[in-house]
């Protein structure tokens, strides 16, 4: 149900009326200015936190690569032993035959 109201606005002056609406409508231009502000703020802050997210993630994936690397690298080093000595041994047990 709408609410009625009686206003009364007899004793008020067209002037005071006047100025009454202009002073509203400048309140409603400010609330909106206000509005539209946060808008574009709420988008800036978006997309900063969309690159954030996308620079965090590649930072991520960079740094799991690095131990990927590290780990194959110890893995490289210890067949390429391993390799050595299984060379090593096959050319002692080819002089034991000779």
């Amino acid at each position: 149900m709408k609410e009625e109201r009686n206003y009364n606005f007899d004793g008020v002056s067209t002037n005071r009326l006047k100025q009454q609406l202009l002073e509203e409508i400048r309140k409603k231009d400010a609330v909106q200015l206000s509005i539209f502000e946060l808008r574009h703020k709420i988008t800036e802050l978006e997309a900063k936190l969309n690159t954030d997210n996308e620079g965090s993630e590649w930072k991520t994936r960079y740094e799991t690569q690095l131990e990927l690397n590290d780990e194959l690298e110890k893995q490289i080093v210890y067949l390429k032993e391993k390799v050595e000595k299984i060379h090593g041994n096959s050319s002692d047990i080819f002089q034991r035959e000779v």
